[in-house]
C-alpha cells in the first residue's frame, strides 16, 4: 500500500519497510531520536500474528514510523479468545509511533494511522489499540479527532486508544449486478491532511 501526501517543496510517501533494509535503518535512526523507541521496532512479541512497520518518506529521509502488530484481543494479558462467528477476535496493536518533532502537524502521523488501520481492516481485525503516556498530547489531538475512544491504563501513566473497525462487506454479484463481490468500509479516521 502507497500513501502519499503532499506539501509545498516535499512528499512523503508512507509504505511498508523490512528489517535489514536501508529504509528500515532510516525508520529505526528516526525511532531512537523519538522517545527512544527504537526498541519496538525490533522487539520480539510471541503472541503478535503479523508484525509491521511503516515509514514515511520524503525521499530517503524518514519523517514518522508506526509499528503494529495484528493479535488476538487479549492474548499478551493471557485472557482467552473472544470467538465470534466462529473466529477469534483480532486487533491492530501500535507498539510504537512517532513523527520528527520538526515534521509534526502536517498529516504524517495522521497517514501512518490511516494506512495501519486499512491493513487491519482488510485483515479481518475488529479494533485498531495503542496506549500513549500522558505526555503525548498530539498523539492525543490525532486520536481523538480520529474517532478513538480512550481508557486510563492501570500500570501507569497512560491511556489505552480504541478505535473500532467496520468489517469488510461481502456482496454478492448475483444479488446484485453490476456490484463487485466485495466493498471495503474504510476505518473511522479522517482523510489526509
Amino acid at each position: 500500500m502507497d500513501d502519499r501526501i503532499a506539501e509545498p517543496g516535499w512528499q512523503v510517501q508512507v509504505r511498508e519497510v523490512q528489517a535489514g533494509t536501508a529504509a528500515f535503518e532510516e525508520v529505526r535512526i528516526l525511532a531512537a531520536r523519538v522517545l527512544a523507541q527504537d526498541r519496538y521496532l525490533v522487539s520480539r512479541v510471541p503472541q503478535a500474528q503479523e508484525s509491521h512497520v511503516l515509514g514515511a518518506f520524503d525521499g530517503t529521509r524518514c519523517a514518522g514510523f508506526l509499528r503494529y502488530l495484528i493479535q488476538v484481543i487479549g492474548a499478551e494479558a493471557g485472557r482467552p479468545a473472544v470467538i465470534h462467528n466462529g473466529e477469534p477476535l483480532r486487533e491492530g496493536y501500535v507498539e510504537a509511533f512517532g513523527v520528527d518533532p520538526q515534521r509534526r502537524r502536517r498529516g504524517i502521523g495522521t497517514a501512518l494511522q490511516q494506512q495501519a488501520a486499512q491493513h487491519c481492516q482488510a485483515a479481518g481485525c475488529y479494533q485498531m489499540r495503542s496506549r500513549s503516556p500522558v505526555t503525548s498530547t498530539e498523539n492525543y489531538a490525532l486520536k481523538i479527532a480520529a474517532g478513538y475512544v480512550l481508557h486510563p491504563s492501570h500500570e501507569n501513566d497512560s491511556y489505552y486508544f480504541l478505535l473500532r473497525l467496520l468489517p469488510v462487506e461481502r456482496k454478492s454479484p448475483a444479488a446484485e449486478p453490476g456490484i463487485p463481490d466485495h466493498v471495503e468500509n474504510r476505518p473511522h479516521l479522517p482523510p489526509t491532511v
